[in-house]
Parts: structure tokens; C-alpha cells; sequence
């Protein structure tokens, strides 16, 4: 596993420790909630005798103040709140999933530099996390029959596997010309060699085998209505016309093709994804933050978060 947080920095940027239980206040969350020097530096174990890094401090000073905006937000929110005894019960599943073989929670908490505080609040919101997908999907609109159709009809054109030829020219006439051409015997490959515009012409037009979903919508359709082994009329598409000659075509087995539920709950599972991201900086834009200059600034654009001090 990656460590939770690797920072390796020059030694000029090194800020010598104020000393664990440090009182001086380091940020102050929408009026209410200080945090202290103290409380941040107990969520590293950099070692004994370590000193903290200006950069690092300021990324774990970032870490807690977004987790005090997310907590509040949360509760605020959607009354979303976690006993002590659920935290730490997360915390143990935490450090389950992801200790190696042999390796004792002491020995994952130093490999990752983190304490037993920076991991209860990971816990923490791993349990937000969860439970504000549930609050989310609770308020997404369900899809509309008509998106569910056509993300049904998407996941079949994808499915359909079709392996065509083709010849582009410019206009209709010259498209017809390759046809009567055809009808009089002349080879599909040779003629696209010698007329097709498109890149595949010096490959006889060939295409290969591709998913009818790659294709613009005319050329979709063609494909799919064509017989095989027998030239399309033009088809006329915003690169010019085409003679279009599919060679097989693979049609998705029944067990394969999405169902009607599946379409709908992988529709609803997008726009949860989508409502969990804006929330979180939503979250953030709106909070009152003011960081101790000494430790940093805290800025909201292009993205929420401290910035370490400069020397």
C-alpha cells in the first residue's frame, strides 16, 4: 500500500516542531472551531526527534480542516453523526484491509508517518462518505424513460462488434459511380485505393472490427441494416459520402446486454457521483477558514486548501 502521506521537501523548508499539546491556535473554522498546532501535529508520527516540514504541516493542517467542514456540513446537512464506538470499529476495518502480511497496526500507522489520530479521523470520513451517498441518492431525480431507452440502445450499439470496409468521396455522384463500378466487377479494395479520401483508403478501406458505438449515427445505422458482403447505397455523413461494405457482424449475446434495472441504477449511480462531487467543495467554498500566517494561508481558488508559507 502507498503511504497516507509521503512528503519529501529540502531541509530549508523544515519548521522545527512547537511540541506536542501545542495550544497555539493554527486555523479557525467558521468562527467556532480552533485548531490547534497541537492537534495537528498529533496526526503525524515523523519520528522521534523529527522535525515537521512547513509543506507537511500545512498539507495535514489542510486535512483537518476540511474534515471539521465536511463533519459539520454533514451533520448540518443531512444529521449525519457517528458514535465513538463506530469510529474506531471503521478504523480497525481500515488498517484490516490494508495491513500486509506480519505487519502489526503499530507498524502500519509509522510506515505511513500517520497516528492513531489521523486515522480516526479517516475513519470518520469513510463513514461520512458512506452515508452521504445514501442522503444524495435519496435526492437525484430517477432517469427518465427516454435517457433509460437510449442508454439501452448505447450499451447494445457497443456490444454489436461490426467489421466493415469503406469508400469516401465527396459527393453523391461520385459515391454512385463507385457503385456501378462495383456492379461491373471491379474490387471494393482497389477502387477504394484509388478513390476513397479517408485514411483507410490506402488499407483498401478497411476498417476492421470496432464497436457499431464508434462510428458517427449515420454510419451507425448503415452498418447495422447493411447485409454482409453487399455495398450500401451512400451514406452521406459530415465527412462526405460513403460506400460502406460489412463483412461480418457480431450481434451481443442476450445474457450480455444490460437489463432495464441495471440501465436505471448505473444512471442513478452517475448522478450520485456526480452530486458527491460538488458537495465537497461546494462545503468548502462556503466555509469561513482563517489560518495562522505563521502556518500557512488558506485559499479557495482554483481549489480549497492551505498553502504552506514561504521563507
Amino acid at each position: 500500500m502507498k503511504k497516507l502521506l509521503s512528503l519529501l521537501i529540502p531541509a530549508a523548508l523544515v519548521l522545527a516542531a512547537c511540541g506536542s499539546g501545542s495550544n497555539e491556535i493554527a486555523a479557525t473554522v467558521d468562527s467556532t472551531t480552533e485548531i490547534t498546532a497541537g492537534e495537528v501535529e498529533g496526526l503525524m508520527d515523523p519520528g522521534d526527534g523529527a522535525t515537521v516540514p512547513k509543506q507537511q504541516f500545512a498539507d495535514f493542517l489542510d486535512f483537518q480542516i476540511k474534515w471539521t467542514i465536511i463533519e459539520d456540513a454533514a451533520e448540518s446537512d443531512y444529521g449525519i453523526t457517528f458514535t465513538e464506538d463506530e469510529i474506531a470499529a471503521e478504523a480497525d476495518r481500515v488498517v484490516e484491509l490494508n495491513l500486509t502480511e506480519g505487519q502489526s497496526r503499530e507498524e502500519f500507522l509509522a510506515v505511513n508517518e500517520v497516528s492513531e489520530a489521523f486515522l480516526h479521523n479517516v475513519a470518520l470520513q469513510q463513514l461520512i462518505g458512506a452515508d452521504l451517498r445514501v442522503a444524495l441518492e435519496a435526492e437525484v431525480e430517477s432517469p427518465t424513460q427516454e435517457t433509460v431507452d437510449a442508454q439501452m440502445e448505447n450499451a447494445v450499439l457497443a456490444l454489436t462488434e461490426v467489421c466493415a470496409k469503406h469508400i469516401l468521396v465527396e459527393t453523391e455522384d461520385e459515391a454512385n459511380d463507385v457503385l456501378v463500378r462495383l456492379e461491373e466487377g471491379e474490387m471494393f479494395e482497389d477502387l477504394a485505393m484509388e478513390l476513397s479520401t479517408g485514411p483507410t483508403g490506402e488499407n483498401g478501406g478497411d476498417l476492421g472490427c470496432e464497436p457499431a458505438s464508434g462510428y458517427v449515427p449515420e454510419f451507425t445505422d448503415a452498418t447495422l441494416a447493411a447485409e454482409i458482403d453487399v455495398p450500401t447505397e451512400p451514406v452521406q455523413t459530415q465527412f462526405g459520402f460513403h460506400v460502406i461494405l460489412v463483412y461480418d457482424r457480431t450481434d451481443p449475446a442476450p445474457e450480455d446486454i444490460p437489463t432495464e434495472e441495471d440501465v436505471i441504477d448505473s444512471l442513478q449511480q452517475t448522478a450520485v457521483d456526480q452530486a458527491f462531487s460538488e458537495w465537497f467543495p461546494a462545503a468548502f467554498a462556503v466555509a469561513v477558514v482563517e489560518v495562522n500566517e505563521k502556518f500557512g494561508t488558506w485559499q479557495t481558488d482554483p481549489v480549497a486548501g492551505v498553502v504552506a508559507p514561504v521563507e
